[in-house]
C-alpha cells in the first residue's frame, strides 16, 4: 500500500488543525487500501473483525493526531498498518480468550448447575429437568435484561447483533458491541458461578 507522502502529510496537518472534512478523507483515501493489506496478513479472519481493527486505528488518529510524528520517518499510510495490524491481533487474542472463557463456562454449568444424569432413559424427564434447571438459572437474575441474555445463551444464540437487541445498544458500532455484550455475558457468567457456589 502506498500513496503520495505529500498528500496524507497534508492531511494529517488538517488532522492536527481540527478540519472536520479531514476524517471523512482519511477513511476514504486509506479505508479499502487498509482492508486490501489486512486481508492479506489476516486472510481466514472474520471480515468485520479485522474491519473493526482498521476502523479503530483511523479513529484514533482523527481523535488524537499527535500521536502520529511525521519526524520518526515512518509514512503516515505504514503507521495506519501497524496500528491496525495491532488492533485486529489483540481484537483475535480477546476473541480467542471469550470463546475459551465461553467454553469454559458451558462446560462448568453441564458440570455443576445443569448437570444431567450421564444415561437418562426417558428424554421426556431429560428435557423437564433441563428446562428445571434452566428455570433455576432464571430465578438467580433479577435484571430481566440479564435473563434475556441468559436465555439467548441457552439457546445457543451466538451473534452479537441478537444480545445487542436485547441490551438496546443495536446503534453503537460493531465493536462497542461486541465489547458490552461480551461484559454483559461475563458479569452474568460470575454472578451465576457466586450463587451456585453459594
Amino acid at each position: 500500500m502506498s500513496h503520495d507522502a505529500s498528500v496524507l502529510l497534508d492531511l494529517h496537518q488538517r488532522l492536527v488543525q481540527g478540519d472536520r472534512v479531514a476524517p471523512a478523507l482519511l477513511f476514504q483515501l486509506l479505508l479499502e487500501p487498509l482492508s486490501r493489506e489486512m486481508k492479506g496478513d489476516f486472510p481466514r479472519t472474520d471480515p468485520h473483525l479485522f474491519c473493526d481493527g482498521i476502523t479503530d486505528a483511523l479513529l484514533d488518529l482523527c481523535s488524537r493526531p499527535g500521536q502520529f510524528d511525521p519526524a520518526r520517518g515512518v509514512p503516515l499510510d505504514r503507521f495506519l498498518v501497524q496500528a491496525s495490524w495491532r488492533n485486529i491481533r489483540d481484537l483475535l487474542r480477546t476473541e480467542k480468550r471469550r470463546k475459551a472463557r465461553e467454553e469454559k463456562f458451558a462446560q462448568g454449568s453441564a458440570d455443576n448447575v445443569v448437570a444431567l444424569p450421564r444415561v437418562v432413559a426417558n428424554t421426556e424427564e431429560t428435557a423437564a429437568t433441563l428446562q428445571q434447571q434452566n428455570h433455576d438459572l432464571m430465578n438467580l437474575l433479577l435484571n430481566p435484561i440479564d435473563r434475556k441474555i441468559l436465555e439467548l445463551k441457552l439457546a445457543g444464540i451466538r451473534a452479537t447483533g441478537e444480545f445487542a437487541k436485547v441490551m438496546g445498544i443495536e446503534h453503537l458500532p460493531a465493536a462497542q458491541q461486541r465489547q458490552e455484550v461480551k461484559r454483559a455475558k461475563n458479569r452474568i457468567d460470575v454472578h451465576l458461578k457466586r450463587q451456585v457456589r453459594d
